[in-house]
């Protein structure tokens, strides 16, 4: 009785039309999972996460971005499907294979978690096996803090997966990698929380923001780095 109340009360707050666009895309999402034998819809609290305590301390709870909302904003953007796309804290995989079904060549995934990591491997490997895809997959295990970007990598898409100490430091290696290649970036920056450090820490060359069936998305271009 008391959820009952509880979802009665999230319908009045945000009003019939939005509560039917959001209920739609969130059991559109467990479809996605049924129909493909995906595990991507399922949450994993901060206290599953198989990582160490100090990891712990600046992680968040995994929660997959939605599908439908994604594959509209790809269709907005329209970036270069030659582009290199990269989701730092990829969770599941999800967002990688939404990204590999509009066509982007090179998938790339930075997942701290092994746990995590293999369920985006498996995840994977089923897409790949029902889908006819040139896509290249990479996911790669380690603490995104501690990973150095490919001055190829041109499309950054983010989650709040970490808090901003984390943040930080990955947007710092952004900007390396920007002095190793001078180019423009996409960053993708779903329920963005900590936007206010990403608009002071890198060059924006323009920010839109974008809400598809009740989900937040602002994406940035990034400005060239000034030649030394």
């Amino acid at each position: 009785m008391k959820k009952i109340f509880t979802r009665l009360s999230q319908v009045k707050n945000i009003g019939l039309k939005r509560s039917i666009l959001k209920g739609y895309s969130l059991l559109y999402d467990r479809y996605y999972d049924i129909k493909y034998g995906y595990d991507t819809y399922s949450w994993v609290p901060v206290d599953k996460l198989d990582v160490k305590n100090s990891q712990k301390e600046h992680a968040v709870i995994y929660q997959a971005t939605r599908v439908i909302s994604l594959r509209r904003l790809f269709k907005k953007l329209s970036i270069p499907k030659y582009h290199s796309f990269i989701d730092i804290g990829c969770g599941k995989g999800r967002v990688l294979l939404v990204a590999a079904e509009y066509g982007f060549e090179k998938v790339k995934g930075i997942e701290f978690s092994p746990n995590l990591t293999e369920i985006a491997n498996k995840n994977i490997s089923k897409y790949k096996a029902q889908h006819n895809s040139n896509s290249f997959f990479d996911v790669i295990n380690i603490d995104a803090a501690d990973y150095k970007f490919s001055n190829i990598d041109n499309v950054f898409f983010l989650y709040n997966p970490f808090d901003e100490v984390i943040l930080e430091k990955v947007l710092d290696n952004i900007c390396e990698s920007l002095k190793g290649n001078n180019r423009r970036v996409w960053m993708i920056y779903a329920n963005a929380i900590h936007r206010e450090l990403v608009e002071k820490t890198m060059k924006i060359v323009s920010a839109e923001e974008f809400n598809i069936l009740e989900f937040d998305f602002v994406v940035y271009q990034v400005e060239l780095l000034s030649a030394e």
